[in-house]
């Protein structure tokens, strides 16, 4: 190959050396920037930029975090930060402060009830039906091998209070002992419209719908079932002092 015909290669590498250095702004409207930004964070006064290097996993799938913090113990400036780690961390301490909130909500509730009960005997009536259609909820879910998370977490709050609607209105039936038919239907008819809103939730391909989907349908269901079979019986017993109930 004659020399002549690397003349304009030689030409290129030498007006590349004579080029100054270019920075972010001469990357602005190329792939690049985005991929530049992504490793790249502004500083402080002493430090304008910190890079982002990310690191690629072994043969085994896995980095030796241990290993590559020994490796550059030296360096000054470098850190290594796993963020799978520092990410499920995080997660599990808002979960665990979730729960607190939502167990300190549930006293909360349950006080306000039996200040406006003002009987032990009602008001654990109105909390077992809640309770049994929860756990049975949680039940299904641990054997289906389901993670929970906060976002089941904010169905189980949605399915109390649902149920505890339903909860109250046998507890009333009870004490008053009578009911017309059309109330009834109504009742079964708004929970068949919520359980199939949230069934229609529980079949979607969106993560935070499901979640929240498969805990609400089953749960607003049995809270229905339950509060009928266990505070129906009252209104049912109650019925020839009170009145009489219709079915």
């Amino acid at each position: 190959m004659p020399a002549a015909r690397l003349a304009p290669f030689i030409a290129d590498v030498e007006a590349a050396r004579a080029q100054k250095p270019f920075g972010r702004a001469a990357l602005a409207g190329t792939p690049l920037a985005s991929a530049l930004d992504a490793l790249l964070l502004p500083g402080d006064a002493t430090r304008p930029w910190r890079a982002l290097v990310n690191l690629q996993a072994g043969e085994n799938g896995r980095i030796d975090v241990a290993r590559v913090r020994a490796a550059i113990a030296d360096v000054p400036g470098v850190r290594v930060v796993a963020i799978r780690a520092e990410l499920d961390a995080i997660y599990a301490r808002f979960l665990r402060e979730a729960e607190w909130q939502a167990a300190l909500g549930a006293v909360a509730v349950a006080l306000l009830l039996a200040w406006h009960l003002r009987s032990a005997r009602r008001l654990a009536a109105i909390a077992l039906p809640i309770a049994a259609a929860t756990l049975l909820v949680l039940a299904a879910l641990a054997v289906s091998g389901a993670a929970l998370g906060i976002l089941h977490l904010v169905g189980l709050l949605l399915t109390v209070a649902i149920g505890s609607n339903y909860a109250l209105f046998f507890d009333h039936l009870r004490e008053r002992g009578e009911a017309d038919a059309d109330t009834l239907a109504s009742l079964l008819l708004a929970n068949l419209t919520t359980v199939a809103s949230f069934a229609l939730l529980a079949s979607s391909r969106i993560p935070v719908l499901q979640a929240v989907g498969i805990v609400v349908a089953p749960g607003a269901l049995l809270c229905l079932v339950f509060s009928a079979a266990w505070l129906g019986r009252g209104g049912a017993a109650g019925a020839g002092a009170h009145g009489k109930i219709a079915p």
